[in-house]
């Protein structure tokens, strides 16, 4: 009977036991942060994509190069017997010169580099400096008033054409690559690795500056368009789509000068940077920089490696601009 009573009472207390005895913990939010991983992956994977082809394309040409070189030492002979295969190379070897390649492309890339960032503080470019900062300076001044007065319907539109020109220009550049590769074309096939080389220069000097200025974008809220107050990732100026599309463009028209080439290349690249300010993710300024960067860029990497000759004297100004530009810019 006294078991039956206590058992009764434990099972009455047990709401009581289960309430003083249950432990209450607290409820953390996580809110999201805006970094804008998109962007980050986007570039990652472009650079890392470039320096692929880029080291692909040196292996391939390297081994055409000692193919035709062994060809032409060691004639065939009449009359002797066939030389029975030998062992296969072992995989060692190739990724030695996986390896050797990949070291020649880092340091092209970083000699690129160091003369690109070296040009503007020489003598002889100090007038095209000014002129490009004073024009980057007018623009910017007049940045917010030109900007707001593109309709909003015509972002979308204007996104979806400037990704289609660079994907364009992007894929025109692969495609004389593998062109070249198949043809036996050394132009086509050298125009690509200088297409790649420009372009993962460009990559990393646009994305260094987008780093250290961080402009913020536009219609992000209070103080838009200002600088060293954006997102360092995700960064205004100079607009990456305008960089990348003038380099493959100035790339492709110095390795095919002719007019129906450079006016195709030249108006996608144009195209790019307008709709990327009627797109209303960048500011005139910025487009109208990332285009002098890669056009700058493209144009270095093209004749850096020609023979230095004396540029002709032209009889117009605008052959004497070009003329001007070139002996500044590409010719070290």
């Amino acid at each position: 009977m006294r078991q039956a009573k206590v058992t009764a009472g434990f099972s009455a207390d047990c709401p009581a036991i289960e309430h003083l005895t249950r432990v209450s913990q607290p409820r953390v939010s996580i809110s999201p942060i805006a970094i804008h991983p998109k962007q980050i992956v986007r570039s990652t994977w472009t650079t890392a994509l470039l320096l692929v082809l880029l080291v692909h394309s040196w292996s391939t040409a390297q081994a055409l190069q000692q193919a035709s070189l062994v060809d032409y030492v060691v004639p065939a002979v009449e009359g002797d017997a066939p030389i029975p295969d030998g062992p296969p190379a072992p995989q060692q070897d190739q990724a030695k010169s996986f390896a050797g390649s990949l070291g020649t492309a880092v340091k092209t890339i970083g000699e690129d580099e160091l003369h690109i960032i070296k040009a503007p503080f020489s003598l002889s470019a100090l007038k095209w400096d000014a002129l490009a900062i004073g024009a980057t300076g007018i623009l910017i001044a007049n940045d917010e008033s030109v900007l707001y007065q593109v309709p909003a319907s015509w972002h979308s539109t204007s996104i979806n054409i400037s990704d289609a020109g660079v994907y364009g220009l992007g894929a025109a550049a692969a495609g004389i690559f593998v062109t070249g590769l198949f043809t036996h074309n050394d132009h086509a096939t050298n125009t690509g690795i200088h297409s790649a080389e420009a372009s993962v220069d460009s990559v990393i000097l646009y994305a260094a500056l987008k780093a250290i200025l961080a402009r913020q974008r536009p219609y992000t809220g209070q103080g838009e368009g200002k600088f060293f107050s954006g997102n360092w990732t995700n960064g205004s100026f100079p607009s990456g789509h305008a960089a990348f599309a003038w380099t493959l463009a100035s790339v492709t028209a110095h390795e095919y000068p002719n007019w129906p080439v450079r006016l195709l290349v030249y108006g996608v690249a144009t195209a790019v940077s307008t709709t990327r300010v009627t797109g209303g993710v960048h500011f005139p300024a910025d487009v109208f920089a990332g285009s002098v960067v890669g056009f700058g860029v493209g144009t270095y990497v093209t004749h850096k490696d020609r023979p230095k000759l004396s540029l002709p004297h032209s009889e117009n100004k605008i052959g004497s601009v070009k003329n001007a530009i070139l002996g500044h810019i590409a010719i070290q």
